[in-house]
């Protein structure tokens, strides 16, 4: 059979598809990370089938027993706790050794506290990145890139880590977003100091926290509008000066640019 990588509700129990209920119920066996949060959920629906518990801890114990499973015929599903499977957690090695074995895989999508969360701040989606759980040591590194960025974060750390955030993300706005299709869900966004004022004198909320950082101020400018003054510019200018000149005019940074310049000049010669 195969092993089916199905997403279940980050918070209102109505949004899981209906595909999914049909292969919960249909499969021999289910992984998940916490077998008390799965089985409350399952039992939500009437899904009775046998549970194991797959998680950090145990993953590298537990996958040649699913392999095992998968080889002589049965259908496994994978589950997480809320939300899609293998976002921050170790079911993507469980993929992995399944190619390896030759053994099928296939994914049921649906709720994503990555994708809602993005949805819901107002941010651009045209380039984002998720960051995972937020890690100071990792802002050094992202702070240059000229996208959205999404990291988890506990709502007891928030203030905390937007503190942090305002300083290795100066140029940046934050959207705060919790609750995502809960009772309470909230969208908090502003410059991150407003933010930090609010929670200081709230104190933290409740619940699971997403937050979304703004591209940096001057990086939304369309490509399409730096391709078209690039190949303007082009016509009578180097391409250094080229350069200069497009980002003069659209209040951007000469490297997005000149690395947008690089490119072009990569599919011309390609073509």
């Amino acid at each position: 059979m195969a092993v089916y990588i199905i997403a279940t509700p980050i918070g209102n129990l109505g949004d899981i598809t209906l595909r999914a209920l049909e292969t919960l119920k249909g499969c021999d066996m289910i992984a998940c990370e916490d077998t008390r949060v799965s089985r409350k959920f399952l039992s939500a629906y009437g899904v009775d089938k046998p549970v194991m518990s797959y998680h950090d801890h145990n993953a590298d114990q537990m996958r040649p027993l699913i392999l095992g499973k998968i080889a002589s015929g049965q259908a496994v599903a994978l589950i997480s706790d809320a939300g899609t499977p293998l976002i921050s957690d170790p079911g993507y090695k469980l993929v992995r050794q399944c190619y390896e074995a030759g053994l099928p895989v296939t994914c049921l999508p649906g709720a994503s506290a990555v994708i809602a969360g993005l949805v819901l701040s107002g941010m651009p989606t045209d380039r984002f990145l998720f960051g995972g759980f937020a890690d100071k040591k990792t802002y050094p590194e992202l702070s240059p890139l000229g996208m959205t960025l999404i990291f988890f974060e506990s709502a007891q750390r928030l203030v905390a880590t937007l503190k942090d955030m305002a300083r290795a993300f100066p140029n940046r706005t934050v959207a705060v977003v919790r609750e995502i299709t809960k009772l309470f869900e909230e969208v908090r966004r502003g410059p991150f100091e407003d933010l930090i004022q609010l929670y200081e004198e709230k104190g933290p909320p409740k619940g699971e926290v997403v937050l979304v950082l703004s591209p940096p101020a001057g990086e939304t400018v369309a490509l399409m509008d730096i391709d078209v003054l690039l190949r303007q510019a082009w016509e009578t200018h180097s391409l250094r000066d080229a350069c200069t000149l497009v980002a003069g005019t659209l209040n951007v940074s000469r490297k997005q640019v000149y690395q947008r310049a690089l490119a072009l000049r990569e599919e011309k010669q390609e073509t």
